[in-house]
């Protein structure tokens, strides 16, 4: 279902953050993308591709090879926190700039905040 009319223009005053929501870990796709399948209430679940919020890793796919190597490096890192099956909960919001996909804080079970482990672990850089 698209948005309904009803919530096309939407005060800013009034906006929420999407979530929290419930969700699992099905794919890591690099240092700071994941695809998650998420419940999203009221008996509705979604597989969505999430861009962890406040971190920036090193490029997989392109860029020189040392970057990429990098890139491998974080990506294996958040394999080992997170690996397909982990539980976790999502507060997301709409990336408009990248590819459509949403921007999440992904808090885990111990309340590990996932950029800020990537960020301590030098696999990423701070993201405003």
């Amino acid at each position: 279902m698209s948005k309904p009319v009803q919530f096309q223009e939407w005060p800013e005053s009034l906006d929420v953050p999407y979530g929290p929501y419930r969700a699992v870990v099905e794919r890591v796709v690099d240092g700071d993308t994941v695809h998650v399948m998420a419940s999203l209430g009221m008996d509705e679940y979604a597989y969505r591709m999430i861009r962890i919020q406040g971190a920036f890793a090193p490029e997989l796919f392109s860029g020189p090879p040392e970057e990429r190597e990098r890139g491998k490096a974080a990506r294996d890192f958040l394999v080992s926190l997170v690996p397909p099956g982990t539980k976790c909960r999502l507060t997301t919001q709409r990336d408009t700039t990248t590819f459509g996909r949403y921007v999440a804080s992904i808090e885990l079970e111990d309340g590990t905040d996932v950029a800020t482990a990537l960020i301590e672990a030098g696999h990423a850089t701070p993201q405003p």
